[in-house]
């Protein structure tokens, strides 16, 4: 470790006055172990009975506390008046920047404007039942099988090398898996694994979008997609995604320019739309006429209440412009990080160079224990255990907002991933922080829906993530938030009585300011 001995003291005293200076300024918080005595005598170039000496002053004074077998931990900060080492102060620097220093790229420039503020939890206390809850999802029987695989993998004596596709032996299980649960006749060989869908998402960035690049993105979303794309000076087209997915018609116009379309047709997040086979059959015959990419992001497909015999758009594709990816389960695996793509094959050597560029592999001992756990059957097993779990809650909390909010609200969606986009139509979307303020005071948390749009509806819209609700307790979190609901709708209709329309054109008329679109 970097200490520095000074002074003409005996050196135990200047090793003992360099740990109280490491004690103190917090290299070595309390409860904290200290380096063995031999490893700080190398490090310092002195004995170990120097060493030692200094040791058995700071036990003496009580600061540290010897463990026998174990090693001399802290116990407490050394007093502020206590004579330690003074650093040389640093040297003042101008907070100005060098004016002939390089700028910041455009590209970094504008992931700074893309990036979200922390999302406020809002202020709340006592019983709080929360939506917005994000931990793992999971039960103990899949808890126990993913540590088994993982003791399998740790004890397998395979080099695992270094191959940036990934894991020979992960591509191999996941192409049978993708063969058999999603209809994909794909290669392990054409299989990249990567750190996670934003590494995916990014890939595809680098490989095909160009500034002035225009990309067609659904409406909501999640928004590392958006803003993957506008970082990278794409022009970012929102298609407002309906009850059956996104409509490429619909979007025809506004896409005449598009060369890149980004879709979930799966199970679109957060809308929870599944799109038919007729419509991903036309959203291909589109990308065909169009000369464009489409982007299906497999999302989520595991944990559908509808009928799984749509096939992914990848199995209908006849002319290689589908770019595939998707997750392990990111709902129930979601510290994974591990996500993979199919690229066709005119832009199979593309991926590997920027992914060989971007890092040489993606955790590869965790690609070991998911192929292991893959090939014993029981990621399939724990999904579909889950997932039964996950539909009676959905069914539960879909049952609770009817008897509470009846007609008053609206409920996106055929999935059963844990999340549930509603629509509250009577209340603007201006008044959602003053919903989220009354809930979280009725002991119930929520979030606004409105950060996944690009052109949000004009009324709040809140996304509930109920994995972590107690079912039990579904009833009585929807009856908090259905009493904060009515009570944001009266101090709003009493707000309207105050200031009536007419009255806020005029001021307008007088200030000037523009109506809101």
């Amino acid at each position: 470790m970097l200490m520095k001995l000074e002074g003409g003291e005996p050196l135990y005293l200047q090793v003992y006055r360099a740990l109280c200076g490491a004690i103190e300024d917090g290299r070595f918080p309390p409860s904290s172990r200290l380096p063995g005595t031999r490893t700080l005598a190398r490090d310092l170039g002195v004995s170990r009975t120097v060493v030692l000496q200094a040791f058995s002053q700071l036990e003496s004074e009580g600061i540290t506390a010897g463990n026998p077998g174990s090693g001399t931990y802290v116990r407490r900060r050394v007093a502020q008046d206590r004579a330690t080492i003074a650093l040389p102060s640093a040297p003042v620097v101008p907070l100005s920047p060098r004016p002939d220093l390089p700028a910041p790229s455009p590209w970094a420039v504008r992931a700074c404007d893309e990036v979200p503020p922390p999302v406020s939890r809002g202020e709340s206390a006592g019983d709080v039942l929360d939506f917005t809850d994000l931990k793992i999802f999971q039960d103990a029987q899949g808890t126990r099988q993913w540590r088994h695989a993982l003791m399998e993998a740790v004890g397998d004596r395979r080099p695992l090398g270094q191959n940036v596709l990934g894991l020979s032996e992960l591509r191999a299980a996941l192409a049978l898996e993708l063969r058999q649960e999603r209809g994909l006749r794909v290669d392990p060989d054409e299989i990249l694994i990567v750190a996670g869908v934003q590494q995916a998402r990014d890939l595809v960035t680098r490989v095909l979008v160009q500034p002035g690049m225009v990309v067609g993105v659904e409406d909501p979303c999640y928004r590392g997609i958006r803003a993957t794309f506008r970082a990278a000076g794409a022009r970012v087209v929102p298609c407002a995604v309906g009850g059956a997915g996104l409509d490429v018609q619909r979007h025809a116009s506004a896409l005449a320019e598009a060369r890149l379309l980004y879709v979930m047709p799966s199970q679109q997040f957060p809308s929870g739309a599944v799109m038919p086979e007729e419509s991903r059959l036309r959203l291909l015959d589109w990308a065909y006429r169009q000369g464009a990419y489409v982007v299906e992001d497999d999302f989520e497909p595991e944990h559908r209440l509808v009928s799984m015999a749509t096939l992914p758009l990848h199995a209908l594709d006849r002319r290689q412009q589908v770019i595939h990816i998707g997750a392990f389960a990111r709902e129930f695996f979601p510290t994974l990080r591990l996500a993979y793509v199919i690229a066709p094959q005119p832009l199979r050597r593309y991926f590997v160079a920027a992914k060989w560029i971007a890092d040489r592999g993606a955790g590869f001992l965790l690609q070991r224990v998911l192929a292991h756990y893959l090939a014993s059957g029981e990621y399939q097993r724990n999904l579909r255990r889950l997932f039964v779990l996950l539909a009676a809650k959905r069914e539960c909390l879909v049952e609770s907002l009817r008897r509470h909010l009846g007609s008053r609200a609206a409920i996106e969606g055929a999935a059963a991933s844990g999340v549930l986009l509603v629509h509250l139509a009577e209340l603007p979307r201006d008044r959602t922080a003053d919903l989220v303020a009354r809930a979280a005071r009725g002991g119930v948390r929520i979030a606004s829906a409105h950060v996944y749009y690009d052109d949000p509806p004009p009324h709040a819209v809140l996304l509930l993530r109920y994995t972590h609700v107690p079912q039990g307790r579904l009833d009585e979190a929807v009856r908090r938030l259905a009493e904060a609901f009515q009570e944001a709708c009266r101090e709003h209709a009493a707000g309207a009585r105050r200031f009536p329309a007419t009255k806020v054109r005029a001021a307008r008329r007088l200030t000037g300011a523009a109506a809101p679109r």
